[in-house]
């Protein structure tokens, strides 16, 4: 487990927890503390029994808190393949997001990551401009 960067992993697993209990949207009315049992219960599911599960339950759950910079890193990579889907259903003219793009403007601290938002937000007004 220990031969590919600890980012990658988290990046491979952090979704894991909604294999049972399923993939939540802000739109669904669930508590914080409700959906963190329900996936995790589905990481136990799917991992305790594998050789090496209690690492990976550990990065699930160092994931989950996001205190740690890789944990944070991956959230950030996380919202911003939401954004790209996002850029696709607007292309498709599928719906109008403007608001989910400013709320998630603020969520990147990476400057990679950022650059590349950026450079979406600046690919929308020429899309929007036309």
């Amino acid at each position: 487990m220990h031969y590919y960067p600890k980012v990658i992993r988290m990046a491979l697993i952090h979704d894991f927890g909604e294999i049972y209990a399923g993939d939540f949207t802000p739109h669904d009315e669930i508590e914080v503390n409700q959906k963190y049992q329900l996936e995790r219960q589905s990481i136990l599911q799917v991992l305790s029994k594998l050789n090496g599960g209690s690492e990976w339950i550990a990065l699930w759950e160092e994931y989950e808190q996001g205190e740690t910079i890789e944990a944070q890193f991956v959230r950030q990579l996380d919202q911003l393949e939401m954004i790209l889907q996002a850029s696709v259903y607007e292309h498709q003219e599928l719906a109008n997001l403007s608001e989910f793009f400013a709320s998630a403007n603020q969520k990147f601290t990476a400057p990679q990551l950022k650059a590349i938002f950026e450079t979406l937000e600046d690919l929308r007004d020429n899309w929007n401009s036309r």
